[in-house]
């Protein structure tokens, strides 16, 4: 038997073992950026196998550039990221009279006068393996005078409720000053509880893994096994 179809059987009837769970992925690129950018991280919580493969199963179709632009709180932004646009509850309450807002199906980009801010739906996990799937969402914040670009990657539970206020946790930031860039990842993250309620407060980003090269390649075509799941190669 092939070693690649046995990891696929392997995948589809018993995912603890084979080392990676399924993720629900709605950005490849995005979804695949973010695995290069901190592999090790990915691998020990089990969303990539030791080889860097993953494996997708079918994602859910919603409007979430329109959910994400009127409920999420922008309020896990570092104090230093720019000003009062980001006093509002939401980033739709952030907008000024010369911002400007283009939402998509999985993401919206809000171009206010300072910065633009690109936020994206990357895919659905179990990132604490703890039987719960979180939103996994990149928020890109980029100074239109500056150099620092910073990636967010969020953890948000998913509403409970229609037009509740999400709340999102940090769980890693890649960094970069011109073509020097940072990683870091939040190893002792607590989520916020159930139903976005800030029941604990955000635990600090550690450093964890130098990058100086960004790579944006999209996922090779993987092997499709009956169940609908897809391996994919990284």
């Amino acid at each position: 038997m092939p070693a690649r179809f046995a990891a696929l059987l392997c995948c589809v009837f018993l995912l603890a073992g084979c080392g990676a769970r399924t993720v629900a992925v709605i950005d490849d690129k995005g979804f695949a950026e973010m695995s290069r950018r901190m592999p090790d991280e990915m691998r020990a919580r089990k969303l990539l196998t030791q080889e860097g493969d993953y494996y997708s199963r079918p994602a859910a179709s919603r409007p979430y550039g329109d959910i994400l632009y009127n409920t999420l709180s922008p309020d896990f932004l570092f104090d230093d990221t720019g000003g009062h646009v980001y006093l509002g509850e939401t980033f739709r309450t952030t907008r000024t009279p010369s911002s400007r807002i283009s939402i998509r199906q999985n993401g919206f980009i809000l171009r206010h006068p300072t910065q633009i801010v690109s936020v994206s739906m990357l895919g659905e996990l179990d990132w604490d393996d703890n039987g719960t799937d979180e939103w996994l969402v990149s928020c890109r914040v980029e100074p239109l005078r500056g150099s620092r670009v910073r990636t967010y990657y969020l953890l948000v539970p998913p509403p409970s409720r229609q037009g509740q206020t999400l709340k999102a946790s940090v769980a890693a930031l890649y960094e970069c000053y011109g073509l020097a860039c940072t990683m870091y990842v939040n190893h002792a993250l607590v989520l916020h509880g159930e139903g976005n309620d800030a029941t604990e407060p955000a635990t600090p980003v550690q450093d964890s893994v130098p990058g100086l090269q960004q790579v944006t390649e999209p996922p090779a075509a993987g092997k499709k096994a009956a169940s609908g799941l897809e391996e994919h190669s990284l």
